[in-house]
């Protein structure tokens, strides 16, 4: 009987995961509002491998920690769709109130978050019951939300107030808003959560945030009506979509300087970045396209057809 050495059977091991870990492709998942649905992208193959049909009018999009589940907003049903991303089918549909826009998953994956514009309110929902469970009143038209690392604090964008909450996920009470610029949308926070960038859309502008203190560090003039943000390159550069520009901004976040502009499709929303941290992937609404990003040679590296009314707001990545 052959006998491996520990070595031999150490490698035999390591190989073995290796090569699992070789399979797990991160795929983006892109609502398609116009269409009903969400395109689903093959990241390597840079191709659309499935379109999953959603009703409701899918807007919001947040991956669970796992990748075994993404929660897909539905404002026209009231609530969000959960899709099963190994069936590729929806799970369940839940309804949570009329306004149901931005969403968010928490690090730990027990709770979604989401946010409700018409009723200025963000629900707390569980994830293994799908059961609202608290609902928190926050400034006018919430929109995007982000919950820190670290899972501590909830981050609210107040589009109708022009300001961002900052909310304790242990009492689920506001401890502090700010005043951003106007009519703040998209968000995002970096990966040690010190800071927080907002999208201000009619102010045409990115407020930077000391998560903190909640005071603004800087004010950072972009393109016409930035609408989301994403960090890129070990939260280096800051890209941020200019929907009536067609372009995406890039800040250096050292200096707090804009260092390019790129051209993308027509109406850029939604932007997220793959977990290679390099790439960015970019919706346009009006195109119906993806366009792919390199964050570090600043250039389109490919553009992907998805389906009509392009709009993936928030994170759309799994890993």
């Amino acid at each position: 009987m052959l006998q491996l050495k520990p070595i031999t059977v150490v490698l035999a091991v390591m190989a073995a995961l290796g090569a699992g870990t070789a399979m797990a492709i991160p795929l983006a998942y892109i609502s398609n509002q116009l269409d009903d649905s969400v395109s689903i992208i093959d990241t390597e193959k840079r191709t659309v491998v499935d379109t999953v049909k959603i009703t409701g009018k899918p807007a919001g999009v947040a991956v669970a920690p796992a990748g075994d589940k993404v929660y897909v907003s539905t404002p026209e049903a009231h609530g969000f769709s959960v899709l099963d991303t190994q069936s590729r089918m929806v799970l369940d549909k839940v309804t949570v109130s009329e306004g149901s826009l931005g969403i968010a998953v928490a690090p730990d994956g027990q709770r979604i978050y989401v946010a409700d514009w018409y009723n200025n309110t963000v629900s707390v929902v569980s994830a293994k019951t799908l059961k609202v469970t608290k609902v928190i009143t926050v400034g006018e038209s919430p929109s995007g939300l982000m919950v820190s690392p670290d899972n501590r604090w909830l981050y609210v964008a107040n589009r109708g107030s022009d300001s961002v909450s900052k909310v304790s996920t242990e009492t689920l009470a506001i401890k502090k808003t700010t005043p951003v610029g106007k009519h703040p949308f998209g968000i995002v926070i970096t990966q040690s959560g010190d800071r927080l960038y907002t999208a201000n859309v009619e102010s045409d502008d990115v407020t930077v945030l000391d998560t903190a203190t909640m005071k603004p560090i800087a004010t950072i003039k972009v393109g016409s009506l930035p609408y989301a943000v994403a960090l890129a390159l070990n939260d280096s550069r800051l890209l941020v979509t200019n929907q009536t520009d067609n372009t995406v901004s890039v800040i250096d976040t050292e200096t707090l300087k804009p260092m390019a502009v790129i051209e993308v499709g027509e109406k850029p929303e939604g932007i997220s970045t793959h977990p290679d941290d390099r790439h960015v992937y970019v919706a346009n609404w009006f195109d119906s396209t993806v366009s792919v990003l390199d964050a570090k040679t600043l250039r389109v590296v490919d553009t992907l057809k998805t389906g009509e009314g392009t709009r993936a707001f928030g994170q759309f990545f799994s890993k």
